[in-house]
């Protein structure tokens, strides 16, 4: 006999309508799918199985939706389906539900992570693969506001492409980093533990991940999306961090995973100290334990630029970034405004140095207070002759914020303090 519920008034707890925003635009993230194979999403319809997204272009080859909190996954038609209880034989998954899950995976553990971010979503249609130049649709889709973005596709996009596309971005005064992951089952140790032909000389914007949750039971769920990085993780830690913080701090952003593994189905337990060392080495970034701890944490926050470079973790990119947003902020008012020069010498008066210094630092003040940076300062040559040039040369140089990526102990006995 079916059961038959009783009469009641039931309720269901909303979150987000409040609109509380997050304290600054650096929890603003992006999510990027590509590839998920012809016909297994349909948008943009009441017959589609994925709901509210805005049609990224005319063709339309993408789809994208902000996510405030998770709760709105299943407004968008995002759900989980256990293996077992899928639509296909004997409760089989279908390629659609695989998907369904893989998207629900990674936005849910965005906000698992930081639970006060804001996350753009964009999927690709059909089996139409991620591009850098997606980078640039969803930044503007955001109205510039991205600082992190993650990429989830088949395949490994060329670094120096994603850099170009982002130094693009940058000059267009819309910066951010990004983090790809891709469809590591064909990888092999050797493979990754040999030459990373992504690390070059600028490719600072840009990130690989290839650490995930080797759980069983979520491969299980996901399928072949199971051989991707835990995209949604680690851009939730870097929304989550100060820009000055790197992902890879043990006390603040403990991942939780359940098996941490490799992309490539290699759990960490049984990969070697030695190989580890060689795809730390390698400037990938993935999912480590501590011994006497029983979480786990990434090792680090590579760029693909040079370990010699200033910008060779995430951490040094953000913290450039905000502050070239923050100064561009402060002076924008005063573009095109009047210059007081010096009646004898045509050069800048000791009055309007002063004041478009302090006006340049103020939004590094406020990283500086915030823990951001450990000083800097801004200068201005006052001998500069804008009448001709029109132009105001404006100096910075910050002191950035040190991580403490080692430590070495020198412990010993002795028979006296």
């Amino acid at each position: 006999m079916a059961r038959k519920e009783l009469n009641d008034i039931r309720f269901k707890k909303g979150n987000g309508g409040m609109g509380r925003p997050s304290a600054s635009k650096d929890q603003v993230s992006g999510l990027i799918f590509g590839g998920f194979g012809a016909s297994v999403l349909t948008f943009g319809s009441s017959a589609g199985n994925i709901k509210g997204f805005d049609a990224a272009d005319s063709t339309p080859s993408a789809y994208i939706r902000r996510f405030t909190y998770v709760e709105e996954l299943a407004d968008a038609g995002i759900v989980w389906t256990k293996s077992g209880n899928g639509s296909g034989t004997s409760g089989a998954l279908t390629d659609a539900e695989k998907a369904k899950n893989a998207l629900y995976y990674h936005i849910s553990e965005f906000f698992r992570i930081n639970p006060n971010g804001t996350l753009y979503v964009m999927v690709k249609a059909g089996a139409t693969a991620a591009a850098a130049a997606d980078l640039e649709t969803i930044q503007v889709y955001a109205g510039g506001e991205i600082r992190q973005c993650g990429i989830f596709n088949s395949t490994l996009l060329t670094a120096s492409g994603l850099q170009t596309q982002l130094a693009s971005l940058e000059a267009a005064h819309m910066p951010m980093s990004a983090v790809i992951t891709y469809n590591g089952s064909s990888e092999e140790m050797s493979d990754l533990t040999g030459t990373n032909s992504s690390v070059a000389a600028g490719n600072c914007n840009v990130s690989i991940l290839i650490g995930c949750d080797g759980d069983a039971d979520l491969a299980a769920d996901l399928g072949d999306y199971a051989f991707y990085g835990c995209i949604g993780a680690c851009i939730g830690a870097v929304s989550k961090a100060l820009v000055s913080e790197s992902i890879a701090w043990v006390e603040k952003f403990p991942l939780g995973l359940k098996e941490p593994a490799l992309f490539n189905g290699n759990l960490i337990k049984n990969v070697s100290v030695a190989d580890r060392e060689l795809l730390n080495g390698n400037r990938y970034i993935f999912v480590v334990t501590h011994t006497g701890d029983a979480d786990n944490y990434f090792n680090d926050s590579h760029t693909c630029d040079l370990d010699s470079s200033d910008y060779a973790y995430i951490e040094n990119e953000r913290t450039i970034d905000k502050a070239c947003r923050g100064i561009r902020q402060k002076l924008l008012p005063h573009l095109g405004s009047p210059l007081k020069v010096n009646a004898t010498t045509g050069q800048l008066s000791v009055d309007t140095v002063a004041f478009l210094e302090t006006e340049a630092g103020k939004a590094l003040e406020e990283m500086e207070k915030a823990g951001e940076l450990s000083g800097y300062k801004a200068e201005i040559d006052p001998e500069q002759n804008v009448l001709s040039t029109g132009t105001v040369e404006v100096v910075i140089k910050n002191v950035p914020m040190g991580v403490m990526r080692k430590v070495n102990v020198k412990i010993g006995f002795t028979t006296k303090l």
